[in-house]
């Protein structure tokens, strides 16, 4: 049997393999493979890189197990760069069940409690039930609704919340989701109190924000794994995101190889005929 009579038969297990040998490289040893930045993820840069001493930047998160690899790296890539910022004040807020796992696993990953003093730097207000109406009495009173944070300190006792009362008092609004609290943040926040607002959504969430970021009702987008990437590249800490969309690029062209291969194959198969 000749090797292109094996490789015909045996197609099947060789195609997965080069490709299951193409994406675990990167995860070993990645490549750095040139990634053009997005103007929407540029924005959010530009605007927490903007940020100044005193100002207040919220981010919240619907993060669950199954939008994990989605939304994860975003939320990582933000606080890396919101916690460089000496001065600003982070409150973090979690809108789903779940949420307030991945809050916990990136402070700890972020090394945030050695970087920053917790209370005054930031402050994890953990979930809060409710959907919008819960954003609305947040934008509206904090203290109000909110008695106490995620550890159980009582919300009075906080120092950095001293001064930060309804969204007018909100620098940034940073919401990373895959669910419908976005447009809840813009009904309650960006509507009534003009809070500058930026998404990161999963990618099938994306083509709902962009009339919302050409209207200039939204400040920025990071969308999947791909604006994660382009925002560790412009921090510059490589992490997750970029690894994973070397893996995803190497991926991409192997199938499109294969594409043309198969067609190349056929056409000459036929010619012979």
């Amino acid at each position: 049997m000749t090797l292109r009579e094996s490789l015909s038969q045996n197609y099947k297990p060789i195609i997965y393999f080069i490709l299951f040998v193409l994406i675990g490289f990167p995860l070993l040893h990645p490549l750095g493979l040139p990634l053009p930045i997005d103007q929407d993820c540029r924005d959010v840069y530009n605007k927490i890189e903007s940020l100044k001493a005193g100002d207040v930047a919220v981010v919240t998160q619907y993060i669950g197990g199954g939008n994990r690899a989605e939304l994860y790296p975003q939320y990582k890539a933000v606080l890396e760069h919101l916690l460089r910022k000496d001065g600003v004040k982070i409150i973090l807020e979690e809108a789903g069940t779940e949420s307030p796992i991945f809050s916990q696993l990136v402070l700890q990953e972020l090394n945030a409690f050695k970087r920053k003093t917790y209370g005054v730097d930031f402050v994890d207000l953990g979930y809060i039930p409710g959907d919008e109406a819960a954003i609305a009495g947040l934008c509206r009173d904090l203290h109000a609704l909110v008695s106490k944070d995620y550890y159980g300190t009582p919300i009075d006792q906080i120092p950095m919340l001293k001064d930060v009362n309804t969204a007018k008092d909100f620098t940034i609004v940073v919401d990373i989701t895959a669910s419908a609290d976005s447009q809840f943040w813009l009904n309650q926040a960006y509507a009534p109190y003009r809070t500058a607002i930026a998404l990161g959504m999963a990618s099938a969430k994306v083509p709902d924000a962009y009339a919302y970021y050409k209207a200039g009702q939204i400040f920025g987008i990071l969308e999947s794994l791909k604006g994660a990437a382009q925002y560790e590249f412009l921090t510059g800490s490589p992490g997750l995101a970029i690894i994973g969309m070397d893996a995803q690029s190497l991926a991409h062209l192997y199938i499109a190889f294969l594409i043309v291969a198969g067609n190349v194959a056929f056409f000459m198969g036929r010619k012979k005929k």
